[in-house]
């Protein structure tokens, strides 16, 4: 096994970390702009994705002070823009997801063959954020799309 990089893998979590709060606020936000036939459903699964990635950018900090390094205190990018539509805002919503499994692949890059355990958490959180981006792509198909 090789020997970890400590910096590129804090710097991978603390980016990690923020990307993660900014999809926290993001789901947050998004919750609250929600109209319709289906927005209890759709706001009670952004709000579960919201807590969801608070935990995940709590795990990723705890990782970053676990190897000695301090958290990062900024955030990733924050919604600037209102949305016409639902299907505009999950749109939005699979790009946010696709750029935290590119930060995920990352850490694996950081971390494979160097620490099991941030590996291991690396490749959880690819299998977590791709299955969101299924989910979501699967919401935005219509009644009938094979």
């Amino acid at each position: 096994m090789g020997k970890l990089d400590r910096d590129e893998a804090v710097n991978a979590l603390n980016r990690i970390v923020e990307h993660e709060l900014a999809g926290m606020v993001r789901y947050t936000q998004y919750s609250l702009m929600i109209f319709g036939h289906a927005r209890i459903p759709i706001i009670s699964w952004m709000q579960a994705q919201a807590n969801e990635a608070m935990t995940h950018a709590t795990q990723a900090g705890e990782e970053v002070t676990s190897l000695g390094a301090p958290v990062s205190l900024a955030i990733g990018e924050l919604v600037g823009t209102h949305h016409d539509s639902v299907d505009a805002i999950m749109e939005e919503l699979v790009m946010h997801e696709e750029a935290g499994i590119v930060l995920y692949e990352r850490l694996l890059e950081v971390t494979e063959n160097r620490s099991v355990a941030l590996e291991e958490l690396a490749r959880q959180m690819v299998q977590a954020e791709s299955i969101h981006v299924n989910e979501i792509r699967k919401m935005l198909r219509k009644r009938g799309d094979a």
